[in-house]
């Protein structure tokens, strides 16, 4: 099966990593200018090459991820999940197309996870949590059962979610806060406990 990952920065090193880990064959990365030739080895190309089964979009900006991802399902490529060997996901947690999942996370039963979906490395997500498209579950972030993460929505390493709590669409929740009650879409969310303090800005 060969595998086309887009994006080449540093994020895009860690899905070719565990794309490799495995069992992937990658047919290449899509670069652009100014991005170096290859990629842990594998070669950096503008245009998708010949002969691919699926890609995955390896860009850690929630917005351009999603427009990327629309972008090559409507040129009829098909989006697959990458999982590293050493993450942990229960048989019933449900992944939607195109999710990423890094070495030592670990995906509890009946987690729901949407469709072009950041689990970073060692983040944990619990029972019965529903993380929506286009989300990012950063480095170390650990969310309890029963969570709600909106479409978009990125938490940042290390923070952390009690059960029950809903995060709104669009927003961000910076390293190290505690959510502890229920955040606002498209803002800025920071501290213990975590509070909005500002309207997130739309990047290009």
């Amino acid at each position: 099966m060969r595998l086309l990952v887009v994006g080449a920065g540093g994020h895009a090193k860690v899905v070719v990593d565990a794309a490799a880990e495995s069992g992937w064959e990658l047919a290449g990365v899509i670069g652009q200018p100014g991005d170096p030739v290859e990629v842990l080895g594998v070669e950096v190309y503008s245009e998708p090459p010949n002969d691919i089964d699926g890609f995955i979009i390896a860009v850690g900006d929630n917005r351009i991820r999603a427009r990327m991802f629309d972008q090559y399902v409507a040129l009829g490529f098909q989006p697959v999940n990458v999982v590293h060997p050493r993450a942990v996901v229960a048989p019933n947690a449900v992944l939607g197309a195109g999710t990423f999942i890094a070495a030592g996370a670990v995906i509890n039963p009946d987690a729901r996870i949407g469709a072009n979906v950041i689990l970073n490395t060692g983040c944990t997500v619990d029972h019965d949590c529903n993380v929506a498209a286009h989300a990012h579950v950063g480095p170390g972030a650990n969310l309890c059962g029963n969570v709600h993460v909106g479409e978009g929505a990125l938490l940042g390493v290390g923070c952390c979610a009690i059960g029950g709590t809903h995060i709104g669409q669009w927003s961000v929740i910076g390293a190290g806060a505690a959510v502890v009650d229920d955040l606002p879409e498209s803002s800025v969310c920071v501290g213990v406990p975590a509070r909005a303090i500002r309207a997130t800005e739309r990047s290009a």
